[in-house]
């Protein structure tokens, strides 16, 4: 390295002097962070200047040999050339914009809209991670609270246990993400063990809730095939008490018309009136029926239908599905926060 070294560049429209960059780098101690350097911009340059557009001028710097990142310690250090020569000026200075020019406005536009970009994106990261938890943990709780039907204390203890395990597995996971960069791969290893071991019974309490529901459904379609075999049987009884009624009806005024309006007559008008009663009673329990059957067909019915024209579900198959479900929230909530969230806190 020599007494020439140019620091000036041009990073996200903003025009940096060699002097700024300069200034801003002699202020840093043998070792410091991205934000330490961050902040002398902002004094330096009397503008805000973004975590992104430091890391920038911190590679740029990093290219020209003289810092270098320490990953042990996440920090930025000096190099080992003596500062005289490390932050010497230029020979000739070099001709940089002024700072107050029509253009200094539109870099800070740029901060504006980088800041409400990762604002957004940490939040929907943040969303992601709190709703694969937060459904993770419905589920369980449902499970504990079915299953601590014995005494009310037995239910409360089982639920509070299923949800601090839950919250217990993603912090294990991103403890020990954060412990594997820190080289402390024996803690790592240790948290990573301990969240393996407790993920079954998640799996198996979600597995169950989520099984008992396609199970619900499956039983739907079963009885409404049943019930539906019975309206086809009701339907043909119906149409045999009718032609019944009707030709007992015939008889009578037959008889009637004859002039033999007696007891035989009367027997059949009995018998007449009797049909007709019992094909109204049928008529009733297929209207019965059918309402029954109008109601039991909802969403829950059709998607197992789905699912077994897939051949996902179904006879010999029933908890394929269910544990399919169960293993992939496990997972998004074991790893999502770990690597969604812990991305940017690794960024140097």
């Amino acid at each position: 390295m020599t007494n020439q070294t140019d620091f000036s560049q041009t990073v996200m429209g903003m025009v940096l002097s060699h002097s700024d960059v300069n200034a801003a780098l002699s202020a840093m101690s043998p070792t410091f962070a991205k934000s330490d350097f961050a902040d002398a911009l902002c004094v330096v340059l009397q503008t805000q200047v973004s975590p992104e557009m430091a890391h920038r001028v911190l590679q740029s710097i990093k290219r020209k040999g003289v810092i270098a990142f320490d990953k042990d310690a996440q920090l930025w250090r000096m190099t080992a050339q003596p500062p005289a020569q490390r932050f010497a000026p230029l020979a000739e200075p070099l001709k940089t914009l002024p700072l107050l020019t029509p253009h200094v406005a539109q870099p800070v536009q740029y901060h504006a809209l980088d800041k409400f970009q990762n604002a957004a994106i940490g939040m929907m990261q943040a969303l992601a991670c709190i709703g694969l938890i937060a459904a993770l943990i419905t589920l369980n709780a449902s499970f504990a609270w079915e299953l601590g039907r014995e005494a009310d204390q037995f239910r409360a203890a089982f639920v509070v246990g299923l949800m601090a395990l839950d919250l217990m597995r993603p912090f294990l996971v991103a403890a020990g993400f954060a412990l594997l960069a820190r080289r402390h791969f024996a803690k790592a290893l240790v948290g990573f063990a301990v969240a393996f071991l407790l993920s079954p019974v998640s799996v198996l309490s979600s597995t169950a809730i989520l099984s008992s529901s396609f199970l619900l459904g499956a039983e739907m379609n079963a009885d409404e095939r049943v019930q539906t075999a019975t309206l086809e049987t009701l339907r043909g009884e119906h149409t045999r008490r009718l032609a019944e009624a009707e030709r007992l009806n015939d008889a009578w005024r037959t008889e009637c018309d004859r002039g033999g309006c007696g007891p035989l007559a009367a027997e059949i008008e009995v018998a007449f009136l009797n049909a007709q009663a019992e094909a109204q009673a049928v008529l009733e329990r297929i209207e019965d029926l059918t309402d029954a059957t109008q109601g039991a067909s909802d969403l829950l019915a059709r998607m197992v239908v789905t699912f077994e024209r897939l051949g996902v579900f179904g006879q010999g198959r029933e908890i394929l599905l269910p544990l399919f479900l169960a293993i992939s929230l496990e997972l998004g909530a074991l790893f999502g926060p770990a690597l969604l969230l812990g991305r940017r806190r690794s960024m140097p």
